[in-house]
């Protein structure tokens, strides 16, 4: 892969054509000493996972598949870093002319189906490994409740998609890290007509199998799902479904 603007945003990034997963692959060169930022990505992943293990399909420069490290100075910071980077690259995917909305807590969506996906992934006490994954064009082995750019009508190559990302994760990390209560405030006004899960009948799948059902009504200074089941029932982990009419 041609990745000269993607160098320009991270200087140690290493372009691999192939890997089990991107998050592995940073995991296994991670070191006391990593700088924040140092960053893998592949053309093609074998193993790639979402959240609760799911695969990700990557097929050879389909798909953006990025891992980084961030160093969080603090525990609101760690905790909003999913949250923090769907909305960074909800933003990117606006400014390319597609309208994507943020299924809590990782998923980016537009009319239901999902554009990319966010896993990040705690690796000491101030490491934490985050990792993307951005459909650009339709996969054969992707399920049907998966779209990509280019069947959106948004062209856009893998090294100018990175680049995007590098400048918006920057941006948003920067704020967060720095000022995690303005922050963290400026999220939750974002959130309010970002996230398609708020104002949303939803089926809440909590660690062990016990199912909620509610509205979800609003997200809290530590990242949770609030849903309203009838009592507010705050929520850190949980695989969310929005339920049609």
């Amino acid at each position: 892969m041609e990745l000269d603007k993607a160098h320009s945003h991270f200087p140690e990034l290493i372009a691999l054509a192939e890997v089990d997963s991107t998050n592995k692959e940073l995991l296994r060169r991670l070191g006391p000493e990593t700088p924040e930022f140092f960053a893998v990505t592949a053309a093609s992943q074998l193993g790639g996972l979402g959240r609760l293990s799911r695969n990700w399909v990557t097929e050879p420069g389909k798909s953006m598949a990025l891992s980084m490290l961030l160093r969080p100075k603090t525990s609101a910071a760690a905790n909003w870093i999913t949250i923090m980077a769907g909305l960074a690259l909800r933003q990117v995917v606006v400014d390319l002319g597609v309208a994507a909305s943020i299924k809590w807590p990782n998923d980016i969506l537009v009319d239901g189906r999902k554009l990319a996906g966010i896993l990040a992934e705690l690796s000491g006490p101030n490491a934490v490994i985050l990792g993307m994954g951005l459909n650009l064009q339709t996969q054969q082995g992707a399920p049907e409740t998966a779209t990509s750019l280019s069947e959106l009508g948004a062209e856009v190559s893998m090294d100018h998609l990175i680049s995007l990302v590098a400048t918006a994760i920057k941006s948003y990390w920067e704020l967060l890290n720095e000022n995690p209560t303005e922050a963290i405030a400026r999220f939750q006004t974002e959130l309010a007509t970002a996230c398609s899960t708020l104002g949303t009948e939803v089926r809440a799948e909590l660690p062990g199998g016990r199912n909620l059902y509610g509205v979800a009504r609003a997200i809290d200074a530590e990242g949770r799902l609030v849903i309203e089941c009838p009592e507010p029932v705050a929520l850190a982990a949980a695989d969310v479904w929005h339920l049609r009419n």
